[in-house]
């Protein structure tokens, strides 16, 4: 696994970088904030991710170690792959994406180009723990919304429908207290 490179740019492109590195070459996909810095020439240490999958092996490569880890943090969501994940973290510094998870911004999400509400929205809710933050994402759909956040996301998450979850959440008893307690209730009346 290749983890860092440290020599000098041969070439720049519209996305990727060539550093050359003891007279070998290697191709490193960046983002445009980080080429827009960059020159000819110029010596640098860029520090990547090796991408392997059954068609192609790449490096995307970064400034620090911390924006790989968010690179990596953001290809562990389901249907988040390494060129999405790159499009993210090229379009913008490391601390607006953190700031979009943690204050639940869909919107910074679907101007990615292939990102969608719900792939928004799943990066959010896969990395706000790991995040933090106190932005509440909005889960719903046509603008209705669904009450009792934690619980109709437990509910979706179940497999059942936004008109399920209306239906039983509205129906559902003042006196229980604890999310365990309200799911525990709803999937005995679904």
């Amino acid at each position: 696994m290749i983890s860092s490179l440290k020599g000098k740019i041969s070439s720049i492109g519209n996305n990727f970088i060539e550093i050359e590195v003891y007279d070998i070459g290697y191709l490193v996909w960046c983002g445009q904030n980080f080429l827009k810095r960059r020159n000819v020439d110029e010596e640098l240490k860029i520090y990547t991710y090796q991408s392997v999958s059954e068609n192609d092996i790449s490096l995307f490569g970064f400034e620090t170690v911390d924006d790989v880890n968010l690179f990596k943090m953001l290809i562990s969501v389901s249907g988040v792959g390494p060129k999405t994940a790159a499009q993210i973290m090229g379009q913008t510094e490391s601390g607006e994406i953190i700031k979009a998870i943690g204050e639940a911004d869909v919107r910074f999400f679907e101007k990615v180009k292939g990102i969608g509400k719900k792939g928004a929205q799943r990066i959010i809710v896969d990395l706000k723990s790991k995040i933090g933050g106190l932005g509440e994402l909005d889960l719903t759909q046509d603008d209705e919304k669904i009450k009792d956040d934690d619980l109709s996301l437990s509910l979706k998450q179940l497999g059942f429908d936004r008109k399920e979850i209306e239906k039983v959440v509205a129906k559902l008893p003042a006196d229980l207290e604890t999310i365990e307690e309200k799911l525990e209730w709803c999937l005995s009346k679904i």
